[in-house]
């Protein structure tokens, strides 16, 4: 009950409120806002003190979840749909890397600096590519000015400190001629030795769900939780009356422990005639068989303690911006490296009756070096408004570490550049035209590789065009790009179990695009409605991967005659406005033709892991998503936002055949559940805070691993943050602030349903942090 009363308390005040402030608005003339445009997009500012991944920054976006890979490793999930399918770029450019392949590589991403993320929740295929068909999120880092500074100097310290958080400390520094340059540094450093959790790592039905009460063995359960689970029929020596005298005066004849019982008092062995004595233990009724159920762990259950969730980060990045009368040109460097461990997992499964206890901790390590340069050029010719200009080149290592020794490591190599021009406006015709290319290289190294080394090249041609008018506004964009992927030589050898017996090379040519309209529907409504269709080319490991990928506990196996996926997207919102208050509704569908899963076979290999392939099948996801807001004006007492959201999506296959049904399901597991939020954000002469509240619910879409998915507890996450800004009296300090923030003050043990590891490693319980930022 304690996990909705916060919600409801913020939801009472928000219609207690509303209904409040609708009497005494009748007298003002109001009207919607006629909608921008036709996605569902949204820009989020980096204004929470606790977010430790990118997932954690946008986990309060309707529709977006985060991946919880464990505390250190959070990708956004939007609409049900991640990784591969999720764009995520960093001023402008990809940054994805194994982060879009294996679930436990974090997203390099600076808590402290940067600026913003923008989330597109549409297909996003005709700006992108097919990378981007269930969505993007682009991350501003601050790095480039892309105006000029308001002053010439000014330097940012930032110093936190946190119980059951991380401490951070950072700096950020400006300096310019206020004219023509502009440059910027930022320096920064979290680090953390371990999370407290609320009391055990492994959920409860770790051990009530592992044998259910039909029989057998809860596969799923067993494999989710790291646990050695199985059934041993034992004979009752409590089952027989008496005990056969001859065997006991002849051990070596038995053939087991039931040759020493039987039901008759005399007995006859070679002609001769036994008596048997009464067996003390005997009950009588009692089966013959009876069942050992052994229940080890494979990895600890720790309690109150998170093991191996330490984690380490660092960030240098230094960008400068050349500003003339037409435009601007910058170039940048950016350094980020991470090294965590992955909580409550082991990459050592050990044969039944090993000891587990020597099984070593799995890290992980990473390092991105990106060197960018973004250029802009106003009015370059006729007939075009501006040019802009993108080129990165981004070398990604990600490695994974069974205690001090390397695992795996793969190095993602990557060059993109885009060139955009955007036409002159002509009435109420605007657009842009874009071309870009990437090129990648994957090589790996070590004992435990599940990739070969591949190269890959994208090359696109994209058009987007908008018709703006007064009371309605539309869009159109088509995309076409080609995709290879060619194998190159390495040691990599593919498993018995392989789907491919030689691998070769693949290309696609998709064709992406979508048509919009947004319009307004008198003073107070609006709407938008959106269509798309996207394709996405599959990705290597769903091409190529083969052997044990302990990450996903999987053996994991790729098929290369898979095909694109095509996904056919519409989406209708409706909006209101009345003063202050603002609604909007959506609803959405996402056919896909073959969309790409992995599917169990049924069988686990001799480690234990279970042997899944990448196959395709129909998939429909759909679902809805409604935001409300209302502003307050206080007047001497500041001014008051009172906001909430609530979103479900399912991801269901369609028509799934027999095999899908029976070891899948027509769910697939670790789909997010439905949420409800609510937020309080206040401010005044100086002083900001904030309270909210989402409720996760118990999941009731359910997939299966052969075994059926169990589903976890619902549970709420409230989180606050209260900060002051204090005038100092030393003329240099320009801005001194000073915060408190806490997060999951229910101290709930929060599993997030769509976490590979929700079972084995729960959310941080109650935490806190302090913090100084100081502007010179």
């Amino acid at each position: 009950m304690r996990h909705h009363v916060l919600a409801a308390a913020i939801l009472s005040t928000f219609s207690s409120a509303y209904a409040a402030d609708d009497t005494t608005l009748q007298t003002v003339e109001v009207r919607a806002d006629k909608p921008a445009g036709s996605d569902t997009s949204v820009t989020v500012q980096n204004d929470r003190a606790n977010n430790r991944t990118l997932g954690d920054m946008l986990e309060q976006v309707s529709g977006v979840q985060s991946s919880a890979f464990g505390p250190n490793a959070g990708a956004p999930v939007i609409r049900s749909l991640s990784g591969s399918r999720v764009q995520i770029l960093e001023d402008g450019q990809s940054i994805m890397g194994m982060n879009a392949i294996s679930g436990d590589i974090n997203i390099p991403f600076d808590p402290l600096f940067a600026r913003s993320a923008t989330v597109s929740k549409s297909s996003d295929s005709v700006r992108y590519g097919g990378n981007a068909i269930g969505g993007s999120v682009n991350v501003d880092s601050g790095i480039l000015s892309r105006k000029m500074e308001d002053k010439d100097h000014e330097l940012e310290l930032v110093l936190r400190k946190g119980y059951n958080d991380a401490d951070a400390q950072g700096l950020r520094l400006n300096f310019n001629n206020s004219k023509n340059f502009s440059t910027n540094i930022q320096l920064s450093f979290q680090s953390i030795d371990h999370y407290k959790i609320p009391g055990n790592s492994k959920a409860s039905v770790c051990n009530t769900g592992l044998f259910p009460a039909t029989g057998g063995i809860n596969s799923f359960i067993a494999d989710s939780c790291q646990k050695e689970a199985r059934i041993q029929q034992m004979y009752n020596k409590s089952s027989q009356p008496y005990i056969e005298q001859f065997i006991r005066d002849n051990p070596d004849w038995a053939d087991g422990d039931f040759s020493f019982y039987t039901n008759n008092p005399t007995s006859v062995w070679q002609r001769k005639t036994y008596v048997n004595p009464a067996n003390p233990a005997y009950v009588p009724g009692t089966p013959r068989t009876v069942e050992n159920r052994i229940n080890r762990d494979v990895t600890p259950d720790y309690h109150g303690t998170l093991g191996n969730s330490y984690s380490n980060n660092a960030h240098f990045g230094v960008g400068t911006t050349y500003f003339f009368n037409q435009g601007y040109v910058g170039v940048s460097l950016d350094s980020k490296e991470s090294k965590y461990g992955v909580p409550g997992f082991s990459m050592e499964n050990k044969s039944f009756g090993a000891n587990y206890d020597e099984g070593l901790p799995v890290g992980v390590k990473i390092r991105q070096d990106k060197y960018a340069l973004e250029g802009k050029l106003l009015s370059p010719v006729a007939y075009v408004d501006s040019a802009e200009l993108r080129v990165s080149r981004l070398n990604n290592t990600s490695g994974e570490t069974i205690g001090p020794t390397n695992a795996n490591e793969y190095a993602f190599d990557t060059t993109q550049a885009e060139l955009l021009l955007a036409q002159q406006r002509a009435g109420a015709l605007s657009g842009v035209v874009g071309v870009s290319h990437r090129a990648r290289d994957v090589t790996g190294s070590g004992p435990q590789l599940y990739l070969p080394d591949v190269g890959t090249t994208s090359n696109a041609l994209f058009i987007r065009q908008n018709l703006d008018f007064d009371w309605a506004s539309f869009d159109a964009g088509f995309r076409h790009e080609k995709v290879e992927h060619e194998i190159e030589a390495s040691g990599f050898k593919t498993s018995r179990n392989a789907a491919n017996t030689k691998l070769a090379d693949r290309k696609f040519s998709l064709n992406s695009y979508n048509l919009g309209a947004a319009f307004e529907l008198g003073k107070l409504w609006g709407a938008k409605l959106r269509y798309g269709s996207s394709e996405r080319a599959p990705d290597i490991n769903e091409l190529y991967a083969s052997n044990r990928h302990y990450s996903i506990m999987t053996q994991e196996e790729g098929n290369q005659n898979l095909k694109a996926e095509r996904a056919r997207n519409i989406e209708l919102s409706v909006l209101f406005g009345l003063g202050g208050f603002k609604l909007t509704g959506t609803a959405y569908q996402m056919k896909y033709d073959n969309f790409l899963y992995l599917g169990h076979s049924g069988l686990q290999t001799a480690n234990r892991l279970p042997l899944k392939y990448w196959k395709q099948t129909d998939t429909t996801v759909k679902g809805f998503e409604l935001d409300a807001s209302q502003a307050f004006s206080l007047g001497s007492y500041g001014k008051l936002n009172v906001s909430a959201f609530a979103d479900l999506v399912k991801n269901k296959a369609d028509n799934p055949d027999r095999l899908r049904t029976q070891n899948d399901g027509e769910y697939l597991p670790n789909m997010p559940t439905n949420r409800y939020g609510a937020n309080l954000a206040w401010e005044h002469s100086g002083w900001k805070a904030r309270l909210s509240s989402t409720y996760y619910d118990k999941q009731k879409y359910l997939g299966k691993s052969v075994s059926n998915e169990v589903p976890l507890d619902a549970y709420n996450m409230v989180n606050f943050q209260v900060s002051r800004a204090i005038d100092s009296p030393y003329a240099r300090v320009t801005g001194l602030e000073v915060f408190i923030s806490g997060s999951n003050l229910l101290n709930d043990d929060a599993r997030p349903n769509n976490s590979p590891l929700k079972y084995i490693a729960p959310l941080p319980g109650r935490a806190f942090q302090v913090g100084l930022t100081m502007k010179l």
